[in-house]
């Protein structure tokens, strides 16, 4: 089901340009305005950056296809001048690795850096194997070798010294079937494969060490900056490439005072903590219109905009993984190459951060999660939650949470809120969990 039909007309218009603040793909949805049919045949990228020791001159807009399933954008947004594309074995049942080889037909393979993932959390991930599945990401990818390999998902420092990876990296290597190595940190993850409790730094920090990984992919945007930091400055001081995911840190979680009407007209008890998420909601859609209407916002886009400028004012950063599946969403995130943060946007966001940050649960955190008494893996529901409301990947998200084998969010709403009480940034996590838990169960 698509969230709009969950969501009353009235609540849905009143969330309109009150969404997401950020970087991603919102299903579609253009982020920095309207681009004119004549414009778009000029839309090119304007700045390229050295991915660090790899040497390699990257678009700072890059392709993230996570959600991935039409060749002909991936063509379009090569035509503009992007040229760094991330993947991975499992995106979309490989059909994200299908769409990215139809793509490069015909293309000039020497002048893209590709990058992608495989997955480690498979019990007996052995050489065979691993060999095996990237020979298969090979075949769907149509092509002779990746630029990058990365361990995906990299929860815990053990998986950064997986000798079964490192030795049939460098065969692979010595093949020219691959020419760097990289990882993937979402921080602390619940899976099916078990809890992993290591922060996204301890292990980005790891394979800095370790000496033998190029390039990283992880959180960092307007509002989850420390961290995000530390890592890039590990990353400078190793000369290690930095891609970024998740840029976007704002989503305006609708829908919870309709629920509780539609609860009380079926006759369901409403629990006094499902009425207090409901005071809370509609104290953030208060404060969020009295922000819009103080810094004169007209819609989301400028918001989006000034956040994925925050990004590429870092000289440290050196290409943003864009989740992209439309025309218009490539257009809108190529209209922001080379672009940097103006004073109005520094205004913008620090008031943002000031007036509605505490609405935003950090991607990557998980400070929380030891204080739930039923151990809800908050981090990751909310990034799932995070697929479903800004990314598009509702299935995607709903499958990931039915999968889940910890407890789910549906224990949130009738509890007195630790989580909340642990979290140093005064996140209303229960309500957002709550929220969650209404898009993505299957009931």
């Amino acid at each position: 089901m698509e969230p709009e039909s969950r969501v009353s007309r009235r609540g849905f218009m009143r969330s309109a340009g009150l969404a997401a603040v950020g970087g991603g793909v919102v299903s579609g949805r253009r982020l920095c305005g309207t681009v004119r049919a004549e414009q778009t045949a000029e839309l090119k990228i304007r700045e390229y950056r050295t991915l660090g020791r790899t040497g390699f001159r990257v678009s700072d807009i890059g392709f993230g296809t996570g959600n991935l399933t039409n060749a002909n954008v991936v063509q379009v947004a090569l035509d503009m001048g992007v040229n760094y594309i991330d993947t991975a074995e499992h995106y979309v049942n490989g059909q994200a690795e299908r769409a990215v080889g139809q793509a490069l037909r015909g293309r000039d393979r020497s002048a893209l850096f590709l990058t992608t993932k495989l997955n480690l959390q498979f019990a007996g991930a052995s050489r065979t194997e691993i060999r095996d599945r990237f020979f298969r990401c090979l075949e769907r990818l149509q092509t002779d070798y990746v630029d990058c390999l990365m361990i995906h998902q990299t929860h815990q420092v053990d998986l950064v010294r997986h000798e079964a990876f490192h030795s049939t990296a460098r065969e692979l290597k010595a093949e020219g079937k691959v020419r760097f190595l990289g990882l993937s940190n979402h921080g602390i993850e619940q899976s099916w494969w078990g809890r992993m409790e290591v922060p996204m730094e301890d292990v980005i920090g790891a394979a800095a060490e370790d000496g033998r990984f190029d390039v990283a992919l992880f959180v960092y945007n307007f509002l989850q900056k420390d961290q995000g930091e530390r890592i890039i400055r590990m990353c400078r001081e190793r000369d290690m490439g930095v891609t970024l995911m998740k840029t976007d840190p704002i989503n305006l979680y609708t829908g919870i005072r309709e629920t509780i009407e539609r609860n009380e007209q079926d006759g369901r008890r409403v629990s006094d903590a499902a009425r207090q998420m409901a005071r809370d909601y509609e104290a953030y859609v208060a404060r969020a219109e009295a922000f819009t209407s103080e810094h004169g916002i007209r819609s989301e886009a400028e918001a989006r905009s000034a956040a994925t400028r925050f990004c590429l004012t870092n000289p440290d950063v050196h290409t943003i993984c864009a989740t992209i599946n439309t025309f218009e969403g490539l257009e809108a995130f190529v209209a922001l190459s080379g672009g940097r943060l103006t004073g109005a946007d520094g205004t913008l966001l620090t008031g943002y951060e000031s007036t509605l940050g505490r609405y935003y649960c950090r991607h990557a955190c998980g400070i929380c999660e030891s204080a739930c008494p039923e151990g809800v893996p908050v981090n990751t529901i909310m990034r799932y939650n995070h697929y479903f409301e800004a990314q598009g990947r509702q299935k995607q998200a709903m499958e990931k949470y039915a999968s889940l084998t910890a407890n789910d969010a549906g224990c949130c709403a009738d509890c007195p809120g630790y989580c909340e009480s642990a979290c140093p940034y005064e996140v209303p996590v229960r309500t957002l969990l709550a929220h969650a838990h209404r898009n993505l169960a299957l009931e």
